[in-house]
């Protein structure tokens, strides 16, 4: 079953903290990332809005671990937004 999330966040840079990132560095990177299937991101009054397909929940959870909550907890507060919920083919379809 795929699983769809959604990432809802300030758009923030390098130089704005402590780990050098960038907003769109938390987000995963198509043909790296292994089973993400797409990456679309898009900007919007200051925010990225990032929707990927996953090929799966473990590989959306590998991805969204413990340790990238704590840095989007660093990065944006309680200003970002994460969705991860599953795709229903049979819907789709």
């Amino acid at each position: 079953m795929r699983y769809l999330a959604i990432l809802d966040c300030p758009v923030i840079f390098s130089g704005e903290n402590s780990y050098r990132m960038t907003s769109i560095d938390m987000c995963p990177s198509a043909g790296i990332t292994a089973g993400l299937i797409s990456r679309h991101v898009k900007v919007v009054d200051g925010r990225l809005i990032a929707v990927c397909i996953w090929t799966s929940e473990t590989c959306c959870r590998d991805f969204y671990d413990s340790a990238w909550y704590a840095k989007a907890s660093d990065l944006w507060g309680d200003q970002y937004q994460l969705r991860i919920e599953a795709i229903d083919e049979t819907q789709a379809a």
